[in-house]
């Protein structure tokens, strides 16, 4: 069995849990499903059961439509290939070709250049290649391993949200004369993620008009409202989320005016609340749990502030403890 179809099964289990950066897993192992054919521990209601099996049948026969589309998909497009083919040899397309070589000869400068770097390893990813195509140029980068497909489809959204501003950032400070040059030519970017086995997991697209936005914005760079406000919901359905020691992360709102992550802090036991304390506790253990949420690198990213706000018993606000561009860029 497919682990996702396992995983589907743990989704109707009472005893499956979500795990922010991972998605759903048992409750009882806290990681994902290894059995084969069925669970021991599955305890979900019989028809929830019974619909299950069969929709997983059902997918079985579908798998098989698929297939067949495909294999007839690959004929028509081996037919298409061959009268291209003998439609170029007779000198049909030469004109075309040549234009578009012509077009982008400052382009392809660019690209070779670039392609001379690679490959790089930069937070885990791989930046394998970059290709100049017709209408585009692709970036291709590998994440290490094939967790990823295991993410549910929510996150992934989340994730490629996320990674369209990451990237715009980094074309508009790294890349700015590839920017210029796509914008005169009226060519995309395409950032191409895939996993270590080369299975794809998203494509981002850059459209002209972003690229002009990029470059055209001063100061701190800033992720869209409406990819923020995204993430922000999907990480709002996995709260209260356990951090570290029994502190729970209860709440998380983003104060536009102040350009302000607001994480409430709620603790399961008795511990210290003077300032001091507070601080370290949130420069070690807390930070190195939360920096990896997409809405504190969405905040990075916008040079923005972090404010921990520790809720007492009483929901009374104890203590706030603020961390911004001074403490998070140092190590850049």
């Amino acid at each position: 069995m497919e682990l996702s179809d396992k995983i589907k099964y743990c989704a109707i289990c009472q005893k499956s849990k979500r795990d922010m950066q991972r998605g759903i897993v048992c409750g009882l192992t806290n990681e994902k499903p290894t059995f084969e054919k069925q669970c021991a521990d599955l305890q979900a209601s019989a028809n929830d059961i019974a619909e299950l099996e069969e929709s997983l049948m059902g997918g079985s026969q579908k798998h098989a439509t698929k297939l067949l589309t495909a294999v007839l998909i690959v004929v028509f497009a081996v037919v298409v290939g061959a009268m291209w083919l003998i439609y170029n040899h007779k000198g049909g397309g030469e004109q075309s070709v040549k234009n578009v070589g012509k077009k982008n000869e400052a382009l392809e400068a660019i690209v070779d250049a670039k392609m001379a770097t690679l490959p790089q390893t930069n937070d885990g990813l791989v930046f394998d290649s970059i290709t100049l195509c017709k209408k585009y140029v692709k970036y291709t980068l590998r994440l290490p391993g094939t967790y990823i497909q295991d993410y549910s489809d929510d996150m992934l959204i989340c994730e490629s949200k996320f990674r369209h501003s990451e990237v715009l950032k980094k074309l508009r400070d790294e890349d700015a004369e590839l920017l210029k040059t796509c914008i005169k030519d009226s060519m995309q970017i395409r950032y191409a993620f895939r996993e270590a086995t080369d299975f794809p997991i998203y494509t981002i697209v850059v459209h002209p008009k972003d690229m002009e936005q990029a470059l055209s914005a001063t100061g701190p760079f800033k992720c869209p409202q409406k990819d923020f406000d995204r993430v922000l919901r999907s990480e709002k359905k996995a709260l209260p989320y356990d951090i570290v020691n029994k502190i729970q992360l209860s709440g998380i709102n983003w104060d536009y005016g102040t350009n302000t992550l607001k994480l409430s802090l709620r603790s399961r036991r008795k511990m210290k609340t003077d300032k001091p304390t507070l601080t370290k506790l949130v420069e070690n253990e807390l930070w190195s749990n939360v920096n990896e949420f997409y809405s504190v690198r969405m905040t990075m990213l916008n040079e923005g502030t972090i404010d921990f706000r520790f809720i007492g018993t009483d929901d009374r606000l104890q203590e706030s403890i603020k961390i911004g561009p001074e403490f998070y860029k140092k190590g850049d």
